[in-house]
C-alpha cells in the first residue's frame, strides 16, 4: 500500500500525463489504460529529479473491446493515435488488446483483458497502467509497483517472450535511464 500512495503522489505531478488521462477518460474505451513507458518512466524521472516526461518516446493507450471487429479496431486505433498526437504533440500507440494476437501476426494466444495482456508483456516494470481521471486514478500493476520504485528490470517469462526481445528492451531503457538493476533473462525457464 505504501508504494501505491507514493506512486499516485508522483504520477499526479506529471500534469501533461494527467491532462492526457482526462482526455483518454472521455473516450469511454472499455478496460482502458495509459500503460507502460509513460507511466513507469514518470516515476523514474521523479526519482532521478528530471523533468517528468524526459525520455518518454511514446504514450501507450491499451483497451479491451471485443464488440468491434479487428478491421474496425485497427481503423479506430489509427484515428485515435492521430487525434491524440495532434492534440498533445507526443507519439501515441493505441491498441485494442482483444486483437493484438492478430495484429502482431504471430501465433499467440489471444488476450482475455488488458490485465491479461500486461501479464504477458516483457518486463514487470512495463506491466503498469493508470485509468480513470486525474481526480480518481486507478492503478493496474499485476506484478506490483516495487520493481518500478527500485528500478529493477525483471523479465516476465511467458511463451510469447524471449531473450532477444527482452535484451532489446533492456538496452533501450539503459540508454535513457541510470542506475537500473537488470535481472538477466534465463534460458529454459518457460
Amino acid at each position: 500500500m505504501a508504494y501505491e500512495k507514493k506512486f499516485l503522489e508522483l504520477v499526479k505531478k506529471n500534469q501533461e500525463l494527467m491532462t492526457i488521462l482526462d482526455t483518454v477518460h472521455t473516450l469511454n474505451l472499455p478496460d482502458c489504460w495509459i500503460s507502460a513507458g509513460a507511466v513507469f518512466q514518470t516515476i523514474w524521472n521523479e526519482i532521478d529529479n528530471r523533468p517528468v516526461m524526459t525520455a518518454v518516446h511514446d504514450i501507450d493507450i491499451t483497451y479491451f473491446d471485443t464488440e468491434n471487429s479487428f478491421d474496425s479496431s485497427v481503423k479506430k486505433d489509427k484515428q485515435l493515435e492521430k487525434f491524440l498526437t495532434e492534440q498533445f504533440g507526443y507519439e501515441f500507440d493505441v491498441h485494442n488488446e482483444a486483437y493484438m494476437h492478430l495484429w502482431q501476426g504471430q501465433n499467440i494466444e489471444p488476450y482475455t483483458s488488458s490485465e491479461n495482456a500486461m501479464t504477458r508483456w516483457i518486463a514487470t516494470v512495463h506491466a503498469v497502467g493508470i485509468s480513470g481521471n486525474s481526480e480518481n486514478i486507478k492503478i493496474l500493476a499485476p506484478f506490483g509497483l516495487e520493481d518500478i520504485f527500485k528500478k529493477i528490470i525483471r523479465p516476465i517469462y511467458h511463451k510469447d517472450n524471449n531473450k532477444a526481445l527482452y535484451d532489446a528492451k533492456v538496452a533501450k531503457w539503459q540508454a535513457r535511464f541510470n542506475d537500473l538493476i537488470i535481472i538477466p533473462w534465463e534460458e529454459n525457464i518457460i
